[in-house]
């Protein structure tokens, strides 16, 4: 299955995002900061998937998906944003920029839809 980085500073959602996408068989990385998710991957745990919260603290998650498509390691990986915001082009990253967004509270299908969809759109590619 897939190798999936989810950076989330609320410990619940990250846990309830572990178990729901462990159960479905992928690798799940917990991280609550983008500069410390940048350093895994740079460092080289390259994930399939990265879903990231849009309000992190220091380095949002809008920042965080800005440098992974600067660097040639990272910007092929889709980036999925978690908000609990009402989503408008002022706090999103350009529309290409990102594959998927999830508004809080989410329901637990959407996350393995989407991760469905984008493993096995990657998968083609």
């Amino acid at each position: 299955m897939a190798r999936i980085l989810v950076v989330e500073d609320n410990p619940m959602i990250g846990m309830v995002m572990q178990i729901a996408l462990s159960d479905e068989g992928h690798e799940i990385d917990i991280l609550n900061c983008a500069v410390e998710s940048l350093k895994v991957m740079e460092n080289g745990k390259i994930p399939d998937l990265v879903f990231t919260d849009l309000n992190l603290k220091g380095v949002n998650g809008c920042e965080l998906i800005r440098k992974m498509r600067c660097n040639k390691r990272l910007n092929h990986i889709p980036a999925v944003i978690i908000t609990g915001d009402i989503p408008s082009p002022d706090i999103l990253p350009h529309e290409d920029e990102y594959q998927g967004l999830l508004i809080k509270p989410f329901d637990l299908r959407e996350v393995t839809g989407i991760v469905a969809k984008l493993i096995q759109h990657t998968a083609a590619v």
